[in-house]
């Protein structure tokens, strides 16, 4: 059965901020979809009109496959984590998945960061570790050696993906939920309708 539903953590929270607390749509996003023994959902997230990603998620006995196509890149005002410690396979395209250097400080917060180039040594920085990945697709190399390829991430690993025009299509097997996932604010972990309450959706029509 493959279902389309709206992914109330995504939509447009601004619009709806009054009734965000108390919406059918909020419930929703709240049951559990693991429980349920197999079921394929279809999803766009961001704006109706405009997301920024297209997934299509397979749910077997609380453990996942999805299809990613990316269009835009992640909210990058904050560091996220996820549910479940996931296995992340590039198929065509490249992004970037960019870490935090010091966990507990946000992506704009400048720290001490060390630069090989020009033997530059420690110097002040954004908070961000660029790791570039792309597809198995994009080259022969690439689909016989595939380390530019697969990445893993345990749920408490926090994160954002940078996508560049052209996106990327991916494939990701995710376990079983184990945590709620979040945004990391100043360090201090948000659940996803506090956060779009008070910051809106970042992937407007001039983002990338």
């Amino acid at each position: 059965m493959i279902r389309k539903v709206e992914d109330c953590c995504y939509r447009n929270t601004q619009q709806n901020a009054d009734h965000a607390e108390h919406s059918s749509a909020d419930h929703d996003c709240h049951q559990d979809p693991y429980s349920r023994n197999a079921e394929l959902i279809s999803e766009k997230l961001g704006f109706e009109d405009n997301p920024f990603l297209i997934r299509w998620t397979f749910i077997f006995f609380g453990y996942s496959m999805r299809i990613h196509h990316w269009i835009k890149s992640d909210d990058n005002r904050f560091f996220h984590d996820h549910s479940a410690d996931l296995l992340s396979i590039v198929l065509k395209g490249r992004y970037w998945n960019v870490k935090p250097i010091v966990n507990d400080k946000n992506p704009s917060d400048m720290v001490n960061v060390i630069r090989y180039e020009k033997d530059l040594g420690e110097v002040l920085g954004r908070n961000e570790k660029w790791c570039y990945v792309e597809g198995i697709f994009n080259s022969w190399y690439n689909f016989f050696h595939m380390n530019k390829s697969i990445w893993f991430s345990k749920a408490e690993d926090r994160h954002y993906l940078s996508i560049p025009k052209g996106g990327a299509w991916t494939l990701m097997f995710e376990g079983k939920p184990r945590h709620k996932w979040g945004f990391y604010v100043n360090g201090h972990k948000w659940r996803p309708l506090r956060y779009f309450h008070k910051y809106g959706i970042r992937q407007d029509s001039s983002y990338q």
